[in-house]
């Protein structure tokens, strides 16, 4: 071993180096790191993810899905009116609990919006004050939107109650493909 191995290491390196340039085939991928304090490496979770939008866009989303497939699956699956009405009841009980999880997150937001508001103030930072004052506006009218969605869905409101629609539609077109397929096989 000579006095260059010994400062600049053995020629293993290079031989190794020398390896993985030679199969092209196989690409190497760097390893992504998110920057320091980025979630800490732990994954967004449900409650992390609607914060990071705004949250009463999880509740339209959920309006605008089409439970009509849905519908028409579990009719295929179960035909019996019961069933469908237990998956009515559960789709109206995942909203609700859609809105208590939403509603939360903009009651924590407006308590530490309220304190940067007034820590800022006795700061002097009159600029920053207004912005979270008009931040604050904001989330007190997405959490007023909600308190009337909630509403509007218990007096069966026509856009709370779509989803409700569609899922019945749904399953009335897998009843009526059962009954055509009965009819078929009979004749």
């Amino acid at each position: 071993m000579g006095l260059f191995d010994v400062l600049f290491g053995t020629t293993k390196k290079s031989d190794q180096a020398s390896e993985i340039s030679a199969k092209p085939d196989e690409q190497i991928v760097p390893e992504i790191k998110e920057p320091n304090g980025a979630n800490n490496g732990v994954p967004l979770t449900r409650e992390a993810e609607l914060t990071v939008s705004m949250p009463l866009d999880e509740i339209y989303k959920y309006l605008r899905v089409d439970f009509e497939s849905r519908g028409y699956d579990d009719a295929m699956s179960n035909p019996d009116t019961s069933y469908r009405d237990m998956n009515k009841q559960l789709i109206v009980s995942n909203l609700k609990v859609l809105f208590k999880q939403i509603k939360q997150i903009y009651i924590d937001n407006l308590k530490t919006t309220d304190f940067h508001i007034k820590s800022r103030e006795q700061a002097g930072l009159i600029d920053i004050v207004e912005l979270l004052k008009n931040r604050k506006e904001t989330l007190d009218n997405h959490l007023n939107e909600i308190n009337k969605m909630e509403t509007d869905l218990d007096g069966k409101e026509d856009y709370m109650v779509g989803m409700l629609l569609s899922y019945e539609r749904g399953f009335l077109r897998g009843l009526a493909a059962l009954s055509l397929e009965t009819l078929k096989l009979k004749n």
